[in-house]
């Protein structure tokens, strides 16, 4: 059996998918497989796909082409086929350095109680080596990533592991289908609910991906935001926030103020109507401060 699931969720990405395969051809763990998930791709994928496989790489290759549902929807179901101790979400564009699995699965092995951790995160560097954003703080630490974000205000992507079992029994309670066909979802809806339950994260300062961001892609969020098809998605990622940590980010009214902002905006100008925003937010504190705020959504949103 494998020791870990590489999963790809790519759309319309054959021109920079041949750069991931080179680089986990070069990786110096060897023992993984790569799930390719196609998300109603238009391009040369399949073709190019098919060829990657007829190099007889060390590694298997699974291809599964489905519908365009977004790639929330498409990473839960590679999630749920992954069968080994651990997984990783590789984007179609980024290239990873040559020991990348051997350090996070290593520092993952050196996990004594597993239940109470879902992954371990390193360090991203842009194309010339440079580190996005703040290294950790104390040479590293196992905590949450709340703690990581805003008590130790270390910014920039991020990127590691996950221990599959621990997110199969966060993932298995949850009714995601809600947001089919409701177009970008962001990650967060999940790891805020785990997070703010407790579940750790181990933190290295090792950089384990390069990230290569392309301006020119048009179906970037960060390139994208006001458009229709994001607002809901983003609106859910500012409510999850909010209802996952609940009391504690009265200690950080800045990031209180921001989600609860960000949520307001996003959700008006995707239609809510003013009483579910506000009956959507679970703790009674955050829902009254809404009330006040809202005003101020609703001139900032206008303005957009």
């Amino acid at each position: 059996m494998n020791k870990i699931t590489i999963i790809t969720p790519t759309f319309n990405r054959a021109k920079t998918l041949p750069k991931v395969f080179e680089s986990l051809l070069n990786q110096s763990f060897k023992d993984f497989l790569w799930i390719i998930l196609d998300d109603g791709s238009t391009d040369n994928t399949t073709e190019l796909v098919e060829n990657f496989q007829l190099h007889n790489p060390f590694f298997e290759i699974i291809y599964k082409k489905d519908k365009n549902r977004h790639k929330f929807l498409t990473v839960l179901e590679g999630i749920k086929m992954v069968k080994t101790p651990y997984f990783m979400m590789v984007d179609s564009d980024d290239i990873y350095p040559e020991n990348s699995l051997e350090i996070l699965i290593s520092e993952a092995e050196k996990i004594e109680n597993q239940d109470k951790f879902i992954g371990v995160m390193g360090l991203s560097a842009d194309e010339n080596g440079k580190i996005v954003g703040d290294k950790y703080p104390n040479n590293g630490f196992d905590g949450s990533i709340f703690e990581m974000r805003y008590k130790y205000k270390v910014r920039g992507d991020k990127f590691g592991i996950f221990i599959t079992k621990t997110y199969h029994r966060e993932i298995s309670v949850k009714d995601f289908l809600k947001y089919e066909g409701k177009g970008y979802i962001p990650q967060s809806v999940i790891f805020n609910d785990y997070d703010a339950k407790g579940v750790k994260t181990r933190f290295i300062n090792k950089i384990v991906r390069f990230y290569l961001k392309d301006n020119d892609d048009v179906a970037s969020v960060s390139n994208t935001r006001w458009s229709e098809k994001n607002l809901f998605g983003l609106a859910e990622g500012h409510l999850s926030f909010l209802n996952s940590y609940g009391n504690r980010l009265f200690f950080y009214p800045k990031a209180l103020l921001r989600n609860l902002i960000g949520y307001q905006t996003y959700s008006l100008k995707s239609g809510r109507k003013t009483s579910t925003i506000i009956n959507e937010i679970k703790n009674v504190w955050i829902k009254i401060l809404g009330i006040f705020v809202l005003p101020f959504s609703f001139i900032y949103q206008k303005l957009k």
